[in-house]
């Protein structure tokens, strides 16, 4: 596991990039957080990337509380103490036949999260896990999605990040995301605003 610290002398926010977290996916995320991170840093913010948390590990989902209770998920728990980030990024990959798991509409009865919203080209984007948020208190927390055999959604990821990374705050990282996915960014504040007031927003 590879760790990247970008830290400018007075930073105001600490975001915090992982991707890789469970099964194989490691192999998917890495090269996109990597090339994130040549892309160079942010004038306000101290960033933390980890391209790959594990690169072949059995698949245990992190919306289950042994999630955490494994090795991985303790390292992850760990890390999140260490740099306190303000702002939480979660990147995974998902197989074809995962797509409609991902975005039923059921998925808050079935799984207790609401469905992810496709952003383009099978880019996802929905809520990080409850029982990481009922450890943390972020001010911003999402999970991003794509397929990991679809080259052509890893722009969609980088626009993504680039304006999580040069956003001064939560509120600037939704706006800059309604210009360009509108309503596929209105759909998902819908939808969590519905399941948990203020998931991603401290009021």
């Amino acid at each position: 596991m590879n760790i990247y610290i970008y830290q400018p002398k007075n930073f105001i926010l600490t975001k915090f990039f992982v991707g890789g977290l469970h099964g194989k996916e490691g192999k998917a995320t890495q090269p996109i957080l990597k090339k994130f991170v040549l892309e160079g840093g942010s004038t306000n913010s101290r960033l933390i990337v980890i391209p790959a948390l594990c690169r072949k590990r059995k698949y245990v989902s992190t919306l289950n509380k042994s999630y955490y209770e494994t090795r991985v998920g303790r390292k992850l728990l760990g890390l999140i103490q260490k740099y306190k980030p303000n702002i939480y990024v979660e990147l995974h990959c998902y197989r074809k036949d995962a797509y409609k798991l991902l975005t039923d509409p059921k998925r808050k009865e079935k799984k207790g999260v609401p469905p992810l919203v496709e952003v383009k080209n099978g880019v996802l984007i929905g809520s990080v896990s409850p029982h990481l948020l009922s450890k943390f208190n972020f001010d911003f927390a999402v999970v991003l999605e794509f397929p990991c055999k679809k080259p052509d959604s890893q722009e969609i990821i980088l626009d993504l990040l680039r304006t999580i990374k040069n956003a001064e705050n939560p509120k600037e990282i939704l706006d800059s995301w309604n210009l360009k996915y509108q309503c596929s960014i209105g759909k998902a504040s819908r939808l969590y605003k519905d399941w948990r007031e203020n998931i991603w927003l401290k009021s």
